[in-house]
């Protein structure tokens, strides 16, 4: 992490004093890149990820002079993409859409070749959300800790759903059970869809959901929040507690969707194209979309981006060093 925090530093001293590129002999509106560009998103097609990345497609293309495509490359866990991104022209065109696994999967997974810092550098933070802690409404808990005390009066493992191994609704669910001494059988699934619904069919009882997803379900009385993660409440569930407030730590990190490009990019062009992401995150059209969906809009700068990635991704290491959480 001391080599991440490095570079990043050594990236953005770079990048004030290429920045005014910006502002000298670029097209007004944009910057002068050589040709279309693409978002690869290494996430499928109908996601939350998906819908965010196609809505700031016009508003970028305006503001960079350049057509705007958005390519779905899954699969690999999330690697395909990403080693497209790393070995594609150090030129601005192409740009990795991405969420906050990017950054937990190589601590999970050593076989994963990718470092951001080292391969990919942050350019800007799109969106943030945080993940709610939700049981079922016909269970009789009211809050954490009522939940947490009749769990223990049960004594049997509970079946905390999640939506993949190492994702980070598992590791929020062990390290939940661990904090409160609780016993865990972790219950993975496809995705968010599959995972609600197993929740209110009554084959799980609870699990972390990002907001987003969860919301409709907790309007319509079928899910009860008890906790949320991340830094501040969340601002369409301002009654439901931090999990931080409740006195149980390491629940800080959000959710979030950003933006990077291939180390070896030019400081000037990365601090241009945060820039290019702030200004059109924040144009009406892709914030009301990105509240839509449950998330909230951001539009870092690349130094805001890199600075949150270098203090969430030893609280992720402590999370996974703590529930012992391997893939390889």
């Amino acid at each position: 992490m001391q080599r991440f925090i490095r570079r990043a530093l050594l990236a953005l001293a770079l990048a004030a004093g290429a920045g005014a590129a910006w502002a000298q002999g670029q097209p007004p509106g944009g910057l002068a890149l050589p040709g279309p560009v693409r978002l690869v998103l290494n996430s499928p097609p109908g996601s939350a990820a998906d819908a965010v990345a196609r809505g700031l497609q016009d508003s970028l293309a305006e503001i960079l002079g350049q057509p705007v495509v958005v390519e779905n490359v899954p699969g690999g866990g999330g690697m395909i993409g990403i080693s497209r991104v790393m070995q594609a022209r150090r030129d601005g065109a192409t740009i990795l859409s991405t969420v906050s696994g990017t950054l937990i999967g190589p601590m999970l997974d050593r076989s994963l070749a990718y470092e951001i810092g080292r391969d990919l550098i942050p350019v800007s933070q799109i969106t943030a959300a945080m993940a709610v802690f939700a049981v079922r409404a016909e269970m009789p808990a009211q809050s954490l800790q009522e939940f947490v005390a009749a769990a223990r009066a049960a004594r049997q493992p509970l079946l905390f759903g999640n939506y993949g191994y190492g994702s980070s609704s598992h590791l929020q669910g062990m390290l939940l059970a661990r904090e409160s001494g609780l016993e865990a059988e972790p219950v993975p699934y496809t995705g968010t869809s599959q995972l609600i619904s197993e929740m209110l069919g009554g084959r799980i009882c609870c699990a972390f959901i990002d907001a987003g997803s969860a919301r409709e379900f907790i309007r319509a009385g079928q899910l009860r929040p008890l906790a949320v993660t991340g830094p501040r409440r969340a601002p369409y569930l301002p009654e439901v507690p931090l999990l931080t407030e409740l006195g149980i730590a390491h629940f800080e990190p959000q959710i979030w969707q950003g933006m990077f490009v291939a180390a070896g990019t030019p400081p000037g062009i990365v601090e241009a194209l945060g820039k290019a992401m702030g200004e059109a995150v924040w144009r009406p059209g892709p914030s009301q979309l990105i509240r839509g969906v449950g998330y909230e809009p951001v539009g870092s700068t690349p130094a805001e981006f890199a600075a949150m990635i270098a203090h969430d991704a030893p609280i992720w290491r402590r999370i996974i060093e703590a529930t012992e959480v391997r893939i390889k």
